[in-house]
């Protein structure tokens, strides 16, 4: 198994680029989001029956798909990733400081909604220029 994230990525790009070249190609984004639609039909039958190793094997068919798309559309896969960690620290961030604001020294135990409502705060703030 790959150890360093970037060789992850460079090995999934690799294969990708080599599979299209052998004629194993999706041909439009609409089949790649069928296989995102059906790796999530897959991976809510694991969550009920608790199977831990089908369940890791349909998140990683999940991540693959999403990869797949994020090629097929001519994005680089190392820099989509960056941003979004970096799209999300920022977010979290910014949910501390609302929290903190409102008094919590953390979330734990807070009802889920009290989490999103944090949260789509800190997103609304983020998308201001």
């Amino acid at each position: 198994m790959l150890n360093d994230n970037t060789e992850l990525l460079k090995k999934l790009c690799f294969l990708e680029n080599e599979a299209t070249a052998f004629g194993f190609k999706w041909e439009t984004a609409e089949q790649i989001m069928a296989q995102i639609r059906s790796e999530l039909v897959e991976i809510e039958v694991h969550l009920k029956d608790q199977d831990r190793h089908k369940l890791q094997d349909e998140i990683g068919d999940l991540l693959h798909a999403a990869f797949s798309l994020c090629i097929f559309c001519q994005f680089d896969a190392e820099e989509t990733l960056a941003k979004s960690i970096i799209k999300f620290e920022s977010r979290f961030r910014e949910t501390q400081q609302l929290a903190k604001i409102e008094g919590f020294n953390d979330l734990t135990g807070q009802p889920f909604e009290k989490l999103m409502e944090l949260w789509n705060k800190a997103k609304a703030i983020k998308r201001q220029p």
